[in-house]
């Protein structure tokens, strides 16, 4: 704490040409619970400790893979008073396939900040089910013996389920995908699957999935990405029945279209040395949420937001709802 409010001392008050001075509406595109939320009140916590008097009011607007959110937040005012913390993916590139009907925004419209935090996206399954590890799930969803419901509570989630079906060459005609608004919703899905009612398989981040890991209410089958973790190092790597899954929950500090550079700012310098504080560091680690330096200014979040939808667009853009 001592090092942070020692960053933060480093930026005069009287350096910002705009700062609150009412509280300001940050709207969650899921229902509560998700990586978005619990990243960005970490950040508000934290900040609060070092004596800021920003008020923070969170109000949670599920629907339409986050789109109504969005919605919401490319019609308020660029007055510094309403900000969103937004799914990468949704955001950027699912919207574009899978909501193109109910967002009024391009991809690119709004004013990006920063990115709070990333999660690599898990399969869960539930511990009914007899699939225990990824070749086992590559084989089923290859030549199903019976219907199949599969849990997803986001654009990331559903892009990690169509990443797999693609790779194993799974049989669509027998897995059904079932949407949830956000992954808490998709958790408990899984976790309530008896056979008749819940959903057998999910796909969430790990940071969402974890605390249910640990309790037995769900069975970790793999991990995305190309590392195993270590604080589930036993569990295998989807990468070996689809390489290349590189998919996590990833979310971003988003303020309106035509936000004026001088409320850029004092977010961009309000919170990225919260994000990059021991204090976050702790929190992240213990929740196995990863940042990456370089997406930690608005210009840095916008190479990285081309980067992603150069790779992912163009695989997804033909998929059917």
């Amino acid at each position: 704490m001592k090092r942070l409010l020692a960053i933060l001392l480093l930026v005069p008050a009287l350096a910002f040409a705009w700062e609150p001075t009412q509280p300001v509406k940050v709207i969650i595109g899921t229902a509560p619970g998700s990586g978005n939320e619990i990243s960005f009140r970490e950040l508000a916590k934290i900040l609060e400790s070092t004596g800021d008097k920003t008020k923070f009011v969170v109000e949670n607007k599920p629907g339409a893979d986050s789109a109504i959110a969005a919605n919401t937040l490319y019609e308020a005012a660029p007055d510094g008073y309403t900000v969103a913390v937004l799914s990468h993916m949704s955001l950027w590139i699912t919207n574009d396939v899978w909501e193109a009907g109910v967002k009024k925004y391009n991809y690119d419209s709004f004013s990006e900040v920063l990115t709070t935090g990333k999660s690599p996206l898990i399969l869960i399954a539930s511990p009914k089910s007899p699939i225990n590890t990824p070749k086992e799930f590559a084989q089923l969803i290859h030549k199903p013996t019976r219907p199949i419901n599969f849990a997803i509570g986001g654009g990331a989630h559903r892009t990690g389920y169509e990443y797999l079906m693609a790779k194993t060459k799974g049989d669509k005609s027998q897995v059904q995908f079932i949407i949830f608004n956000g992954p808490n919703p998709t958790l408990l899905s899984v976790a309530q699957y008896d056979g008749k009612s819940g959903t057998e398989f999910g796909m969430i981040p790990v940071a969402i999935a974890k605390p249910f890991i640990d309790a037995g209410k769900v069975k970790a089958i793999g991990v995305a990405g190309e590392r195993k973790l270590a604080q589930l190092p036993d569990v295998p790597l989807l990468n070996d029945i689809a390489p290349g899954i590189n998919v996590y929950g990833a979310w971003v500090l988003t303020l309106p279209p035509n936000t004026p550079k001088e409320i850029v700012d004092w977010y961009a310098k309000t919170f990225a040395p919260i994000v990059r504080s021991d204090e976050y560091k702790k929190w992240r680690e213990d929740n196995l949420i990863t940042i990456d330096e370089r997406e930690l200014t608005p210009q840095g979040v916008q190479v990285y937001r081309e980067r992603l939808r150069k790779t992912f667009y163009p695989v997804l853009k033909d998929i059917k709802q």
